[in-house]
């Protein structure tokens, strides 16, 4: 498990992905400390370091973006960090999906 400063849950979440981390299965945000941690181990056990947050799990049983939340699954469909791609696009676009790991718009057809 590692932690890096962070400042909430959704800077954590970005946190967990690449390419600022390849691997990561679990973060949780301390707010308390303002600390995101981040750990590889899918059932890695928070309660020690993170007895007040929520700890947010990746599905692991598909290849779509899905995050697990207090035991309910949620897909991923628009994701934007670097704020460097343009969601002004068309309809076919948006039907297709567009962007990087980073920031993305998984597609209505996907």
């Amino acid at each position: 498990m590692t932690s890096e400063p962070g400042r909430s849950v959704a800077d954590c979440a970005m946190k967990c992905e690449p390419p600022h981390m390849q691997y990561c299965s679990a973060f949780a945000f301390v707010p308390e400390s303002k600390l995101c941690l981040l750990t590889e181990a899918q059932n890695a056990d928070f309660a020690s370091v993170a007895p007040s947050g929520l700890v947010y799990r990746k599905s692991i049983d598909s290849d779509k973006k899905l995050v697990v939340i207090d035991g309910k699954k949620f897909q991923v469909i628009q994701h934007k960090s670097k704020g460097e791609l343009s969601f002004a696009r068309g309809w076919t676009q948006y039907e297709d999906g567009f962007g990087d790991e980073t920031d993305f718009w998984i597609g209505e057809q996907s």
